[in-house]
């Protein structure tokens, strides 16, 4: 009987303590990051004396969707969870995420219309938002402003276009001799497996990855193809590392041993906390269209919570998203912020006086285009890395390996 009440109080501990709603919140971010997120969820903590958040490093991105689908089967989730927003329609599909139009409706203190529209946008799913935008990003060139200025180049004046990218790389790019391996690479224009550093090229030249409703894959249009046979040449011509992974080139990119290459926003403070060099910030360079990709996380509360724990979870929602705590994240990190009061607030003057590099993602809202979305989203995309990962390696050609991904990939779109 004893051991039956012990186990019933520590039941009752794991929704409250000392009074307090207990939520656990799942995130992806993890190093750079993670101190930022910690202080946050610290100061909602410290901020009432109602809810306790206990914040959980879960891994990448896709690391977190394969432990929440996990979770959920067995009835353990957590109660918050941050998701790609290319990831929430695998959990809207199935009703895991509470819908959160009742509590918008209800809740005086914060406003759709408040919320940058791009950003907005990537949280609905059939004009219902099930989550807040929290962790945007948008993809940047970053680049060496030192080695500009050795090359001769204009440090704040970096390539706007395909061609001046080429150009720039060209100088940048070092080699003892002509055709010696180079000590420095003008270009870092690596893929991963998220595919997302590929994704710009294909809009900057006038292509489609997908058709509007998501039925077919069309990269193997002839501009998708051009797109591919483009970045190809920067690893022909020897002006991006074809043997170095992402997370390689990097780290080479770091200690200055590549001059400029495409990364994510959410790294622009680490950058500057980290290199030993000047950091330039600027938007991709365009070809037909000037597009980047507007990536990244929302917060999302999943559903089947008792009624004071969904109140809880809405409380911490919005206080992650305020204008305050979207600023604060946005200086600790580079991830955009999400509201238009925050946008067009004093502070963040004062935060470009600080770190004039984040002011360029800001600029780059109005032609940042949202990830594609779909159910089948992680598998679609390691086929379309395999393919382009093919032709870096020159073992495939680029229409041939556009069409074999294709081929697989419309399958999984029906």
């Amino acid at each position: 009987m004893k051991k039956i009440v012990t186990i019933f109080l520590l039941s009752l501990l794991g929704l409250t303590i000392f009074g307090r709603i207990t939520l656990t919140f799942w995130h992806s971010m993890s190093d750079y990051q993670k101190p930022i997120i910690d202080k946050l969820v610290a100061d909602f903590n410290k901020s009432q004396k109602d809810v306790t958040v206990r914040a959980i490093f879960q891994g990448s991105y896709d690391e977190t969707v394969t432990k929440l689908k996990a979770a959920l089967l067995t009835g353990k989730g957590p109660d918050i969870a941050m998701v790609n927003i290319e990831h929430l329609q695998i959990f809207t599909k199935d009703g895991s995420l509470q819908d959160l139009t009742a509590l918008l409706a209800s809740d005086p203190g914060i406003s759709p219309e408040d919320f940058v529209d791009s950003f907005w946008t990537t949280i609905l799913r059939g004009d219902r938002p099930y989550a807040l935008p929290f962790n945007i990003s948008a993809l940047m060139l970053f680049y060496n402003k030192d080695h500009f200025r050795a090359a001769g180049l204009d440090p704040d004046k970096p390539p706007t276009t395909w061609e001046e990218l080429e150009e720039y790389a060209r100088k940048l790019t070092v080699r003892k001799a002509s055709d010696s391996r180079p000590s420095q690479y003008g270009l870092l224009w690596g893929v991963d497996t998220m595919f997302y550093q590929f994704e710009p090229l294909v809009w900057q030249n006038g292509g489609d990855i997908f058709n509007e409703d998501m039925t077919e894959c069309i990269i193997n249009s002839p501009e998708g193809i051009e797109a591919l046979k483009r970045w190809q040449s920067w690893f022909d011509q020897g002006l991006s590392p074809r043997d170095l992974t992402t997370d390689e080139g990097i780290q080479s990119f770091t200690m200055g041993r590549i001059s400029m290459g495409p990364m994510t926003s959410g790294g622009i403070r680490y950058a500057l906390e980290n290199i030993p060099w000047n950091l330039g910030v600027a938007s991709l360079p365009q070809n037909k269209e000037r597009m980047t990709t507007l990536g990244g996380g929302s917060l999302a509360i999943m559903s089947g919570l008792s009624d004071e724990k969904l109140k809880a979870a809405w409380s911490f929602l919005k206080w992650m998203v305020s204008e305050k705590s979207t600023l604060f994240w946005y200086e600790g990190t580079g991830y955009m912020p999400v509201k238009k009061s925050a946008m067009n607030s004093l502070e963040i003057q004062l935060i470009w006086q600080r770190f004039p590099q984040l002011k360029a993602p800001i600029d780059s809202i109005e032609f940042a285009r949202p990830r594609p979305v779909h159910t089948n989203i992680i598998e679609i995309r390691n086929i379309l890395y395999n393919a382009v990962e093919q032709v870096r390696k020159g073992v495939t050609e680029p229409e041939a390996a556009f069409d074999e991904a294709v081929e697989k990939v419309n399958i999984l779109l029906k």
